[in-house]
């Protein structure tokens, strides 16, 4: 049973056309940024900001006290929801939505044909929705400006759950050192939909030539090209630069295949292995 109250507002984790948002702890990181440990070193949730489950679908739930005691954090989870196309409702229209589906509510019946053919002209619709254009710029990201790339990077980077961290530390030790953000915006969105950070760096093994760090694009927006474009666009200021190589390291594994292919498709080969130690306590 739905457990929440009439001053929440919950995000949904399903987008508009129905799929369930992915990754499946999105709901925890989203709300981990407000989260704390307690004396038991037990991570705790804050009161205003939690993660619940809705007919076996993550979701979070957001009490309407945060828009007036932490503005920016508020307009932070609603332009989160926005840009990744997530419903968002109040308590009480999910439980009266609940409520219909138990009970079966339904006016009239259909016949299997008309049922049929209501379901073929949705997925036409929706499907053309889903094909349609959409508008996006792609601009360079200032430090002024850094918040709208973090959405995307904590999908990229799980172990970026603060905001205020995050903003920090990329304008306070990553821009100093020549790292330069990128994004795509999609026509009435704050937040990045698709991000790459690189910089430029010098060394005996590889000489003068550009290092990405991160590229991304959030779940709702893959499959659209926005990775090759930004790809496209660091090859574009390495030229203007008279930088004749790019670099980027990528993780093994099967989960890393499509990332793989990306580069493969936009002209990077495999020359070197990639060592790391760690070093305890």
């Amino acid at each position: 049973m739905l457990v929440c109250n009439p001053y929440e507002i919950v995000i949904h984790g399903t987008t508009g056309n129905g799929k369930v948002f992915r990754p499946s702890d999105w709901a925890e990181r989203l709300c981990g940024i407000l989260s704390s440990f307690d004396k038991g070193n037990r991570l705790s949730y804050h009161e205003w900001v939690r993660p619940i489950l809705v007919d076996k679908v993550r979701c979070v739930a957001v009490d309407k006290k945060l828009e007036e005691i932490n503005p920016p954090m508020f307009r932070f989870l609603m332009d989160f929801a926005a840009d990744n196309d997530l419903r968002v409702m109040d308590c009480k229209t999910l439980i009266d939505e609940q409520a219909q589906e138990e009970a079966g509510a339904v006016q009239e019946r259909v016949s299997l044909s008309q049922a049929i053919q209501e379901k073929q002209a949705a997925e036409q619709q929706a499907a053309a929705v889903e094909a349609a254009p959409v508008e996006s710029v792609l601009r360079e990201i200032g430090a002024d400006d850094t918040a709208v790339a973090f959405a995307a990077l904590s999908i990229l980077r799980s172990g970026i759950t603060d905001v205020a961290r995050f903003v920090e530390q990329v304008n306070t030790q990553q821009r100093p050192q020549g790292y330069r953000l990128f994004g795509i915006f999609e026509e009435g969105k704050a937040n990045a939909v698709a991000v790459c950070g690189f910089r430029e760096q010098t060394n005996l093994a590889g000489g003068r030539h550009i290092h990405i760090d991160d590229i991304v694009t959030i779940p709702h927006g893959r499959s659209k090209g926005y990775a090759a474009r930004l790809l496209a666009e660091v090859r574009r200021i390495a030229a203007e630069e008279g930088i004749d190589k790019i670099q980027v390291w990528s993780d093994v594994g099967s989960e890393r295949t499509p990332a793989h292919r990306l580069y493969f498709e936009n002209g990077f080969e495999i020359d070197a292995f990639h060592f790391s130690c760690k070093i305890n306590g």
